[in-house]
């Protein structure tokens, strides 16, 4: 349906009992597409191959310098965004990486965060839409 915008993951139980799926805004079925298509190594979806980004591809390569990170993140995300998310014009996407320490049980362990961050306009409304979404890599895991 036009206009409507259904929050995921989707309740496919409601589908089958016939009843009304929870429904979201603009900017949250945006940001839901933007975490899906960083979330999402090519080929995955088999319908179309050329969803998601090349992340995946980069997880676990410890030795790749991060200018090179960035780099390859941003145009990924980029492209997939210009290719699978039509509703927003972006004006500006930027990438930050930092080291993060977590703790599990005894063990304290460092990974290398990913923010993406990302200002756009919205292009039915023209309102800005702002997202910041992180992950960690190696092996890579979605706040």
């Amino acid at each position: 349906m036009k206009g409507a915008f259904y929050k995921l993951p989707i309740n496919f139980n409601a589908i089958l009992q016939k009843k009304e799926l929870e429904k979201t805004s603009i900017e949250h079925s945006i940001a839901q597409q933007v975490i899906l298509l960083a979330t999402t190594t090519f080929g995955e979806c088999k319908f179309d191959e050329t969803f998601g980004s090349k992340i995946w591809e980069i997880d676990f390569d410890l030795l790749m310098n991060e200018n090179s990170l960035k780099e390859i993140i941003s145009k990924t995300m980029l492209k997939s965004l210009l290719l699978h998310e039509k509703r927003i014009k972006v004006n500006e996407l930027r990438v930050e990486l930092s080291e993060t320490m977590y703790h599990v049980v005894a063990i304290s362990r460092g990974k290398k965060r990913v923010d993406i961050i990302i200002e756009a306009n919205i292009k039915s409304t023209n309102r800005d839409f702002n997202f910041r979404g992180y992950f960690f890599l190696g092996p890579l895991s979605y706040k």
